[in-house]
């Protein structure tokens, strides 16, 4: 459960594949899934949900965390109430993971003008899903800032220059709803991970590694300091061993104290923008003179509108403004390198790698030499006897 396999749009969600796959790109056991849409309901009040799983479960709706079962268990129903709105597109997600033996996924409602029963896929709206949880930057809507979570394993100290590297910083966690969100988002990933929290300087004074701000003093009897958030697990930090960072626990939230050598994911946070693409592709390319060249790059969910410039040479490029290049009658002047400008409203810029163009007047066919001539004339001479054998 560490990278997208695969993305569709299913009717609605009412699974019982027992011990089958759920998709071709999966196996039987070990996978999750994550739906993300609206329901619309025809007349407003109040709506209980229903779902059954096997084995773990997240149920949102208007981003309000109604279930969670995050364990391994046998198909097991759980409910909650919410009121809906006539007419009204409501969000909704579901996180769902299979560990092993059968699986089992599925969500009903009731309510006014509504027997129980599964959600009708006329009441459903697909989202747009929530991208790849290693291998993109996610947005908190709550605060604007993006985050990532990055594998495999490796030290605290590694993480944090890694972070850095990346332009962003460990995470800081500044209240309860920010480390809801992050279990949420990335629970499928790992079972726990580095967040900024560390007592390296001074024992006991713990600080968040983004900017030094000490937010608890002590050990588990210890005390937050006044305006901070902590949430720590029963009977931590207890420093056994010596351990000086904090790992957050993926399917609860909790944190722990960890020995700075032990090794584990790592989120990291950034305040400014990101945007997530791939390409340019192909990443060079030679090219005969008037024949056709493209490039193409690929934004994978955007904040609001995605923007493109491309440049050659570092000079922009009037009218190239698409996420792909075109230059339909090639010549000598076309070639060198080509990049990509890309912005969205989040607000972030980014310069893709370069694509270097080579332009020829023909594709030259390797030349032979004198040994693989002759060689060349036996292979032709042998297949020449084989015919006439054959007839």
């Amino acid at each position: 459960m560490t990278s997208l396999r695969a993305t569709r749009i299913d009717p609605q969600v009412n699974f019982a594949w027992d011990t089958g796959i759920p998709h071709p790109s999966l196996a039987g056991d070990y996978f999750s899934v994550c739906w993300t849409g609206f329901i619309t309901p025809v007349q407003g009040g109040s709506y209980t949900f229903y779902v059954t799983a096997d084995d773990g479960v997240r149920l949102w709706v208007n981003n309000v965390l109604l279930v969670n079962e995050w364990k391994n268990q046998a198909p097991t129903e759980y409910s909650a109430a919410v009121t809906l709105t006539a007419g009204t597109a409501h969000s909704i997600r579901i996180d769902y993971y299979e560990n092993s033996g059968g699986a089992t996924m599925k969500l009903e409602w009731e309510g006014p003008g509504q027997s129980r029963a599964p959600v009708a896929a006329a009441r459903l709206t697909p989202g747009t899903g929530l991208g790849d949880r290693l291998l993109d930057w996610h947005r908190n809507p709550a605060n604007g800032h993006f985050y990532k979570i990055i594998g495999p394993a490796m030290t605290w100290a590694a993480g944090k220059a890694q972070a850095a590297a990346l332009g962003g910083h460990l995470v800081t966690v500044n209240d309860a709803a920010e480390n809801a969100w992050l279990l949420g988002m990335f629970r499928p990933v790992t079972d726990n991970a580095f967040i900024g929290a560390n007592d390296i300087a001074a024992e006991g004074a713990w600080v968040w590694d983004q900017n030094g701000a000490n937010f608890w003093n002590g050990a588990a009897d210890g005390a937050a300091v006044s305006g901070f958030y902590t949430n720590w697990n029963s009977g931590e930090p207890n420093d056994s061993n010596g351990e000086d960072v904090a790992v957050m626990n993926l399917a609860s939230g909790v944190w722990n104290d960890l020995n700075v050598a032990r090794e584990r994911y790592r989120i990291v946070e950034s305040e400014a923008g990101k945007i997530n693409y791939s390409g340019p592709e192909p990443p060079a390319a030679t090219i005969v003179v008037g024949r056709r060249f493209q490039a193409k790059v690929v934004v994978r969910r955007p904040v609001g509108t995605a923007t493109y410039q491309w440049y050659k040479n570092d000079v922009l490029i009037p009218g190239a403004t698409t996420a792909t290049l075109t230059i339909p009658d090639v010549g000598y002047v076309h070639a060198g390198r080509y990049t990509c400008e890309i912005k969205d409203d989040s607000p972030a810029t980014v310069i893709t790698s370069a694509v270097t163009l080579g332009v020829v007047e023909t594709l030259q066919v390797p030349a032979l030499s004198v040994s693989g001539l002759a060689g060349l004339a036996a292979l032709l001479a042998l297949a020449g006897m084989m015919r006439r054998r054959g007839k």
